[in-house]
């Protein structure tokens, strides 16, 4: 979702609107479309990942997360040399760190005799003693959504947001006579 939220900032920046100096102008509508094609694959890898309980595609997944996490790193560089921290692209870069070191970790668990392979290549899935995995998955979530919340609230869409400490405020519309 934060590969998401930064390729909606860089096509509207496209458009007019602010979304940062990190990328020049002229490659938002790039940026933005490269963006959203990872943010869709990413989405479309966790489902696949989830559907047959295992990696798939382990090893391209594996150089795309690094490919992207250098990238981010290279426009967080860029944005230090500009006095600027883009927790978006921060977080982008965690999580990638964080879904490197998960498929790493889930391809050790799952090394056996066959070498932790299923038959076309991916990551077989191991089976976990079910108090671990919900510790597991409760942990990751946590550090997930630590990561993710900044990341997502800095982003062009949490800057346009409905402020949520303002649901139950009362506001009068200018020209309503209220």
């Amino acid at each position: 979702m934060v590969e998401l939220s930064l390729a909606a900032g860089y096509l509207a920046g496209s458009q007019g609107q602010a979304s940062g100096p990190l990328v020049p102008a002229g490659l938002h509508p790039a940026a933005g479309t490269l963006g959203l094609i990872w943010g869709l694959s990413l989405l479309l890898w966790s489902l696949l990942g989830l559907h047959g309980g295992r990696i798939r595609f382990a090893a391209p997944a594996a150089a795309a997360l690094a490919a992207s996490a250098a990238v981010h790193l290279m426009a967080l560089a860029v944005g230090m040399k500009l006095h600027l921290l883009d927790a978006g692209h921060l977080a982008a870069f965690f999580l990638a760190l964080l879904a490197l070191g998960s498929a790493a970790w889930l391809r050790r668990q799952g090394a056996g005799p066959s070498g932790g392979k299923a038959a076309d290549g991916d990551t077989a899935a191991t089976p976990l003693h079910a108090g671990a995995l919900l510790g597991a998955a409760f942990a990751a979530a946590v550090v997930v959504s630590a990561i993710a919340t900044p990341g997502l609230a800095a982003s062009f869409a949490g800057q346009h947001a409905f402020p949520h400490g303002g649901h139950m405020v009362e506001r009068a519309i200018p020209g309503h006579g209220h």
